[in-house]
């Protein structure tokens, strides 16, 4: 509630302005959002310049808080002077602000009483561009070529610059002295209306009132690190106290580090001090702060230093000791294993391994062969970067770094295994690619074997088959043939002795039977004798078919349209087709009672397609063709059908013919075996 007080007294303040047509207090002005500032709403105000900067901006009180307004070229009032200023607001970079302005000065009373304020105050920019104070020990006082001065003071919680727009007299006296100050409250801004840095402006040192004058530098007490920020009854020390020690290390930008009685403390000199070597016995002055683990002393200025030559030795120290931050700034040496190497363009951090810890030492020479796995020894400054809590009433580092101060720092005791990780990783993915391949050739060898398999048995059995196919074309050509070769003599004859007409025609018919009986088994014999795969002329093989019909003699048998660029296939192929349609001539015949018979070869969508047509007299498919008791031919044809993967119908009814059609996929005939 009390914090959204002020927010809705200046939205009244705002709203009271623009009833009456104008702004005319500074709280009003500075409350207004950028937005509304933008349309540059009337102001007229009277107050008091706090500040002048020409040539652009004057900043002016009234009794409600502070505004500033530019000036437009006019000659700027001086501070203290009462001023009457009309303009249009406008957003600021902070706060809003009066533009295109026209003042008068309308007196001179002086300037307004400082309010007394701390940095937080300051920060929270409730205070901004009015007159205020601050009390506090001045740390630095440095000139600039600008004949101005900054001057940083310590308030306690913070640090606050004040900068001055004359250059002091002189500066003894001024640091390490108690002062008040009186000036205005402005700050560093970025471009999202944000304060990020607040600091006072002086016009004059008349502006800064003594409190307490500072000790002389002979009679600043020194202490021991033991004594820097412990308990005392009046509160720590915020004053500038003397250390003495040798110097363990000393980096660029003032930080130095020395050892006394026998404890490691920080240094942070003023950088307009000479930088000390390591070794050296130096006597320094300067302000306790506490770092992030330790105290240290800052803003220090070399009181004494003696050059001994004499580098001092390291504290050996363990791993556990060193992770509690007992040696916290202190020189300290460790061996371990370099677990891994990280080079930046500024420094390489070295990971460093004892047992299952691991802690960064940081340096600026690191070998270029050193690689992970060495077994090093490092010397450097322990420092605790950072801390966190442990129970109710102690801290406890949370990271140490080891920083090397040069190539001396850092031993390799052992070089690392030639097995490195990324060694033992590519050789792992080698075994791992020689393992794929070797089953990837195992596995290749197996189906090349397996193919050579089948093909040697394939040639195995397609041989004994052309054998035993032999065999018979043998037997059948020794004894059947030569006895239907015996028959047909015997007939001839019987036929030339004479006899009555009708003895003589059956004759004559039983000699004909045996001749197409001898035609079919020379055929046999011929298909046997024949590579199974071995390719066939199919339209020979029908054509051998039609002509083997007795001329006058039963039905006349044809062939039509035999078709052209048809592909040689395979003998056995061919013997299964010409069987089936022999089939089919000879159930037309000794069933049907054909007349007519025709032969035909198409190629069709589907394959080769063979069909036999006759004009008999038909009969019931479904009946007839799926086997009957002692009728073995339509079983038989479907039994070639499937040897040559070949699909067949028959399509008949009563009175009216059969056709048979046979239907062969070529790249079965082709490619296949049937």
């Amino acid at each position: 509630m009390n914090r959204l007080f002020p927010i809705f007294a200046a939205t009244l303040l705002v709203a009271a302005g623009e009833g009456r047509g104008q702004l005319r207090t500074a709280l009003e002005v500075r409350s207004l959002p950028p937005a509304q500032a933008e349309t540059g709403l009337p102001v007229d105000l009277r107050g008091i310049v706090v500040f002048s900067d020409p040539p652009s901006t004057v900043f002016l009180q009234d009794e409600t808080a502070g505004t500033f307004f530019r000036l437009e070229g006019r000659l700027p009032p001086e501070s203290g002077d009462e001023v009457r200023v009309r303009g249009k607001t406008f957003p600021g970079l902070y706060l809003t602000g009066i533009d295109e302005t026209e003042f008068e000065i309308t007196g001179h009373p002086g300037l307004p009483e400082a309010v007394p304020v701390s940095f937080e105050d300051l920060l929270s920019g409730r205070y901004h561009y009015q007159r205020v104070s601050v009390d506090g020990i001045v740390r630095t006082v440095t000139p600039d070529e600008e004949n101005r001065a900054m001057v940083r003071i310590d308030l306690g919680s913070r640090i606050l610059s004040v900068r001055v727009g004359a250059a002091p007299a002189s500066m003894d006296g001024l640091v390490d002295a108690r002062v008040r100050v009186a000036g205005l409250a402005a700050g560093e801004l970025n471009h999202r209306r944000q304060l990020v840095e607040p600091y006072l402006r002086c016009q004059d040192w008349g502006e800064f009132t003594m409190m307490e004058k500072s000790r002389p530098l002979g009679s600043i007490g020194e202490v021991s690190p033991e004594e820097i920020l412990t308990f005392a009854v009046g509160g720590s020390m915020r004053n500038r106290v003397r250390l003495r020690g040798t110097v363990l290390a000393s980096f660029p930008g003032g930080e130095t580090f020395l050892r006394s009685e026998g404890t490691g403390v920080g240094v942070r000199l003023l950088e307009t001090e000479l930088r000390p070597e390591t070794g050296d016995e130096i006597e320094v002055a300067g302000f306790p702060e506490m770092d992030r683990f330790s105290a240290r002393l800052v803003d220090a200025t070399l009181l004494s230093r003696r050059a001994e030559g004499l580098r001092p030795a390291p504290v050996p120290v363990n791993l556990g000791d060193l992770l509690e931050g007992l040696h916290d700034n202190d020189l300290v040496e460790v061996e371990a294993e370099l677990d891994a190497v990280y080079r930046g363009e500024n420094a390489t951090v070295l990971m460093l391994r004892t047992g299952e810890a691991v802690f960064p030492a940081e340096t600026e020479w690191a070998p270029t062969d050193l690689g992970p796995g060495s077994k090093v020894r490092a010397r450097g400054i322990a420092v605790v970067e950072s801390a966190r809590r442990s129970g109710e009433y102690r801290a406890e580092p949370e990271r140490v770094v080891l920083r090397l101060r040069d190539a001396g720092d850092l031993a390799i005791l052992r070089a690392p295994s030639w097995w490195t990780t990324g060694r033992l990783t590519a050789a792992l993915f080698l075994v791992l690619a020689v393992t794929a391949l070797s089953g990837l050739w195992i596995a290749l060898l197996r189906r090349q074997v397996a193919r050579q398999t089948d093909a040697l048995l394939h040639r195995i059995e397609h041989e004994a088959v052309l054998e035993e196919r032999q065999r018979l074309a043998r037997e059948f050509h020794d004894t059947l043939e030569q006895q239907l070769a015996g028959l047909s003599l015997r007939l001839d004859a019987a036929s030339a002795k004479g006899g009555d007409e009708r003895l003589r025609g059956f004759l004559e018919g039983s000699r004909n039977l045996v001749s197409r009986i001898q035609t079919e088994t020379r055929n046999l014999v011929s298909d046997l004798r024949q590579d199974p795969e071995g390719a066939a002329d199919l339209v020979g093989a029908l054509g051998e078919l039609v002509e083997s019909g007795d001329a006058g003699v039963g039905p006349e048998i044809s062939m039509i349209s035999p078709i052209d660029g048809l592909p040689p296939l395979p003998s056995r192929t061919v013997h299964h087709l010409r069987m089936i349609a022999q089939e089919s001539v000879t159930n037309a015949v000794k069933h049907a009672g054909a007349k007519r018979i025709v032969l035909s070869l198409v190629n069709g969508q589907d394959g080769l397609v063979m069909e036999i047509r006759d004009d008999g007299r038909g009969f019931d498919t479904a009946a007839e063709t799926s086997g009957k008791s002692g009728h073995f031919g339509c079983m038989g044809m479907r039994e070639r059908c499937r040897k040559i993967g070949a699909a067949i119908a028959w399509n008949s009814q009563p009175g009216r013919g059969t056709s048979v059609t046979v239907t062969l996929p070529l790249s079965t005939s082709e490619g296949g075996h049937p």
